[in-house]
C-alpha cells in the first residue's frame, strides 16, 4: 500500500519546458535539479512496448515539483484545466506495490521495462484524480545529492 510519507513529488507536464522552468522559478522561487534526459524501454496500456525519450527536472525544494516535457502520442500530455498530472511516491518493492494498487482499482497504464520485466517506475490511473507514479528507491540511491547537483541520474537496472 502507498504511504503518504513517501509522496516526494508532484508532476506537471508542459509543452514549453524552458518557459515553464523560468515561470515556476520566478513565480514560486524554486531552483532546479540537473536535467534528466533519458531513453528507456516502456510498456503502455495503449501502445504496448515502445522506446521513450524523456526530459524531466525537479525543483530542489521539497515537496518537489517535477516538470516533464510533453510526449505526443502518450498520456504524458497537458490536459486543459488540469495542470497536475501525477503524484510521485517512493516504493521499496515496485512489482508488489503496483499489483496492490491494481487490486485497489487503479489500473497500471505504463511502466519502464528491463528485459521484459517492470523496473524503475510504474504509472497507475485513478478514475477521479491525478495519475499515481511509483518510483523504485533504487533509481535514485541518493536523492538529496541528486537534487543538489552532486550526482547525476543514471538508469539503474536490477540484474
Amino acid at each position: 500500500m502507498l504511504n503518504q510519507a513517501n509522496l516526494y513529488h508532484i508532476g506537471v507536464v508542459v509543452d514549453d519546458f524552458q518557459a515553464a522552468m523560468d515561470r515556476y522559478g520566478r513565480q514560486m522561487g524554486v531552483t532546479w535539479s540537473p536535467l534528466i534526459n533519458v531513453t528507456v524501454q516502456i510498456w503502455t496500456r495503449d501502445h504496448g512496448e515502445m522506446e521513450l525519450h524523456s526530459h524531466a527536472i525537479y525543483s530542489q525544494q521539497e515537496p518537489c515539483i517535477e516538470l516533464v516535457k510533453t510526449l505526443p502520442g502518450t498520456f504524458w500530455v497537458p490536459t486543459e484545466g488540469r495542470p497536475l498530472h501525477h503524484l510521485g511516491y517512493w516504493v521499496d518493492d515496485l512489482p508488489a506495490a503496483s499489483a496492490d494498487l491494481e487490486a485497489r482499482g487503479c489500473p497500471k497504464i505504463a511502466c519502464a521495462l528491463h528485459e521484459g520485466a517492470m523496473m524503475g517506475f510504474a504509472y497507475h490511473e485513478m478514475k477521479d484524480g491525478p495519475y499515481i507514479e511509483m518510483v523504485d528507491r533504487a533509481v535514485f540511491p541518493d536523492w538529496p545529492a541528486f537534487l543538489a547537483g552532486r550526482t547525476q541520474h543514471e538508469v539503474i537496472h536490477k540484474d
